[in-house]
């Protein structure tokens, strides 16, 4: 059988290293592109664009989408002034990942959305966040690891009926934290299937679609050693596979 394609959302990055000033590469982790190919798919890269409608051009050749990390979410895009303790934001890439997804909700391919990833999706579908995690009077436990990227730090509980726990079999898995904002308020469709000790949001689904799943941890950097994130990386791999 054809591998799948599956296009992983790009960031770009401001280089001004050695010889060159102000050049903008486009980039993504390349722990996304390790775990798509250890899993059977063939990662392709979206670069970032504004212009929107090409954005939307480039799911109609992928076979599932992963929207990636990166920025904190503008916050006007949730109603909100920002507040202290908001980081850089990048008002356009939020648009282009707006667009992949409106795009690939209409061909109704899987998504499996990470961290920003995850907030992207709430917002999208109306919900809001916590611009900084001291914003939220529940939440008691770091999430922000600031270190080895794969290390385990925190309890997930997931919710016994959701597909995260029926892919991985399980309804807790120790996973890694990297964030600073959180889904608040949960936008149309989406159920919490995911939450850590402190109640803070980990994992969100849309249960009217057949594969579309997002974490607000990071899976792709816990993939080298990770069974469950194998695992969870395997299950979208092969939901693609299945909706061509």
């Amino acid at each position: 059988m054809k591998k799948p394609l599956i296009g992983i959302s790009g960031n770009t990055l401001r280089d001004n290293s050695g010889a060159y000033v102000d050049l903008i590469r486009s980039y993504v982790n390349q722990d996304y592109v390790r775990s798509i190919e250890e899993a059977g798919g063939i990662p392709i890269i979206i670069p970032f664009t504004e212009n929107l409608e090409q954005a939307k051009e480039t799911i109609n050749i992928v076979d599932g989408l992963l929207l990636t990390g990166g920025h904190d979410v503008y916050p006007l895009n949730y109603g909100e002034e920002p507040l202290r303790g908001i980081g850089d934001v990048f008002p356009e890439r939020d648009q282009f990942d707006f667009a992949l997804l409106a795009a690939a909700e209409a061909r109704n391919i899987p998504v499996f959305a990470i961290c920003r990833g995850c907030q992207i999706v709430n917002v999208y579908r109306g919900g809001s966040l916590y611009q900084d995690l001291p914003y939220d009077e529940n939440c008691t436990i770091k999430h922000s690891q600031n270190q080895t990227p794969a290390l385990p730090t925190h309890t997930v509980e997931i919710e016994p009926d959701s597909k995260l726990a029926k892919i991985i079999g399980t309804t807790t898995w120790i996973t890694n934290s990297h964030h600073h904002q959180t889904c608040r308020n949960i936008g149309e469709s989406l159920v919490v299937t995911g939450r850590a000790k402190d109640g803070t949001v980990e994992a969100l689904e849309d249960t009217s679609r057949p594969w579309f799943v997002a974490t607000q941890f990071h899976p792709e950097m816990m993939h080298v050693k990770d069974v469950h994130a194998k695992t969870l990386f395997k299950a979208f791999v092969d939901a693609t596979k299945e909706a061509n």
